[in-house]
């Protein structure tokens, strides 16, 4: 369900709080020595956010689900697992159905 990325996630939050610090020092909220434009932290803001949403669930929030239930495996392999987790069949049984004995 997840991919988490320990690395990604940190470096997400890194820019995040980066751009924070920076969007804090432009409304006067903390001094710096740099000055800036008022609200363009905000774009570093959201990039970080989208690395850490990266990196928490392996797929960017604009991308598909994809969320099908195993569509990507073939039908025949699918009834095999399906009577695995029912136990109808034994992981030995399943093994030589899937190499075809």
């Amino acid at each position: 369900m997840f991919a988490f990325s320990l690395r990604k996630f940190f470096w997400g939050l890194l820019v995040v709080t980066i751009g924070l610090l920076l969007w804090a020092h432009n409304y006067g909220l903390i001094a710096l020595s740099f000055n800036f434009s008022r609200d363009w932290p905000i774009i570093i803001v959201l990039v970080g956010l989208m690395s850490v949403w990266n990196a928490v669930f392996g797929r960017h929030w604009w991308s598909k689900c994809g969320c099908e239930p195993a569509s990507h495996i073939p039908s025949r392999a699918r009834k095999i697992l399906e009577d695995v987790e029912k136990g109808n069949m034994s992981a030995e049984e399943a093994v030589k159905k899937m190499d075809g004995k």
